[in-house]
């Protein structure tokens, strides 16, 4: 198996078919957040919310996208020049793809009745009965969850790396910086809606 495609398709494919995928993975992203009732309320984020709407999650989407696109994009220009911005807004769309997936796994049964019984049993902590399977399942899809978000930053990374010819220190610091400056903000617009 060629890693390469799986971790950094940059290199691999051209721009356009790359863009082609952020942008139906995207759209197929809401979709699922509506199915599984949840929110992408975060650049890295997603939490259960049962009453999201098709464009809500387009909106968030967008705004996530957006923000993130465009800190790395004044970013990677003045690390280099050269830049593209399409390389930067597919790195941007492809680092979405592994929360379209933890979307889903936030729809398993077993995940639903443990949220239930956490939430039946907020006040009071100590009366929480998970069962042994859902709390295995839960362990599981923690681990899986856990994975998909260093795959979403692996991706992001390698897109950004290939963008820019990123290769110093400071410029991988400066990265981990951006995301993290583009999380506190899509909170903050994305806690307006």
């Amino acid at each position: 198996m060629n890693w390469q495609i799986i971790f950094n398709p940059f290199i691999r494919f051209s721009e356009k078919w790359l863009l082609t995928i952020g942008i139906i993975s995207a759209i197929a992203g809401s979709t699922i957040a509506v199915y599984c009732g949840v929110r992408y309320d975060g650049v890295i984020d997603v939490h259960t919310f049962p009453d999201i709407t098709f464009v809500n999650s387009i909106k968030e989407n967008l705004i996530s996208i957006t923000l993130l696109t465009f800190l790395l994009f004044v970013l990677g220009k003045i690390i280099n020049p050269k830049t593209r911005f399409i390389d930067i807004l597919n790195s941007s769309l492809l680092f979405r793809i592994p929360f379209y997936v933890s979307a889903l796994l936030t729809s398993v049964p077993a995940m639903k009745t443990v949220e239930k019984e956490v939430l039946k049993n907020i006040n009071t902590l100590d009366k929480i009965k998970i069962q042994p399977f859902d709390l295995a399942v839960l362990l599981i899809i923690s681990i899986l969850l856990i994975a998909l978000l260093i795959y979403a930053i692996v991706l992001l990374f390698q897109g950004f790396k290939t963008a820019t010819n990123a290769k110093k220190p400071s410029h991988y610091i400066s990265f981990t910086i951006a995301l993290i400056l583009a999380e506190v903000l899509s909170k903050i617009i994305l806690s307006t809606f």
